[in-house]
């Protein structure tokens, strides 16, 4: 398959705005379109909200587009009071309460489809439906067995291009001028000339445990369950966060759920193949063309 062409720079220009939500300041970019469906954008564990440029930019037209830097990451605040599953509702809720968001769509990457999910269920009269982005209540067996060998990303670089190079051989699926502006996105160069990510450390060396406890994963399947509007996974055929049986049983869950896999890409699929994704969700969404 002949690689996808890297991202222009966007067209849109969004305006980058921050709100405080229970009790830590959030960074977002408004696409604007006022009167138009809200979509609200929420990135994995780690990332920052640049990883949806290409969507919003796509779908900006006809919804009203929020990306979020959640509690911890990119330029939001880090948060005194950590980074519990609930922390991150309840920042999505206040972020919808302050801006007088009734109902949106909603997009959510890894962690950002746990808290999409969590969200929808509490809240179903306010989800018109959502994303979940290669993430599930539950496991593949193959990222289960690695969760036994975690290890943190290194805190800290030299160069620019030696974070680049680690990025490389943990992405090797998108292109090199998306994967440079990835981590472009979420490093900042600090006053001893070293890299460091833009996320708190304690983000980096703390293990999700929602893979791995009982108590997390028998929430999201029961939540599964009980979603009230449409949903869909989009799943990258080269992650291991996922896999076919994972799938299958949560089509089986519930009959509003459906899924779909792109080729060539790994656990971040925005970032890995941008226009693939934004194809693969269109109709989901009722954009035409």
């Amino acid at each position: 398959m002949a690689a996808t062409k890297a991202a222009p720079k966007p067209a849109v220009r969004p305006a980058e705005k921050f709100i405080t939500t229970n009790g830590v300041r959030l960074r977002y970019f408004d696409y604007g379109n006022e009167g138009k469906m809200p979509l609200i954008c929420l990135h994995g564990n780690r990332g920052q909200a640049h990883i949806w440029d290409e969507f919003a930019e796509a779908v900006a037209p006809h919804y009203h587009v929020y990306t979020v830097d959640q509690r911890g990451h990119g330029e939001s605040q880090w948060a005194p009071d950590g980074y519990h599953r609930d922390h991150y509702v309840a920042d999505l809720a206040a972020f919808m309460d302050q801006l007088n968001i009734k109902k949106a769509v909603l997009a959510g990457l890894s962690m950002g489809g746990w808290n999409s999910l969590l969200y929808a269920v509490d809240h179903p009269e306010r989800v018109d439906r959502f994303i979940m982005v290669d993430i599930g209540p539950d496991g593949s067996p193959v990222m289960k067995a690695n969760r036994k060998t975690y290890k943190p990303e290194p805190l800290e670089f030299f160069t620019l291009e030696e974070a680049h190079d680690y990025a490389r051989k943990n992405d090797p699926w998108a292109t090199e001028e998306r994967r440079r502006q990835d981590i472009g996105n979420r490093m900042r160069q600090h006053p001893d000339g070293k890299w460091r990510w833009k996320v708190d450390p304690a983000i980096i060396f703390h293990q999700l445990p929602d893979n791995y406890d009982p108590a997390y994963i028998k929430r999201y399947w029961d939540a599964m369950k009980k979603v009230q509007c449409p949903f869909m996974e989009v799943r990258g055929a080269e992650s291991t966060t996922l896999d076919e049986d994972l799938i299958e049983k949560m089509k089986k869950t519930n009959k509003l759920f459906s899924a779909v896999t792109i080729p060539g890409a790994g656990h971040v699929v925005t970032v890995d193949k941008p226009y693939e994704f934004i194809r693969a969700t269109k109709k989901f969404l009722g954009i035409k063309g």
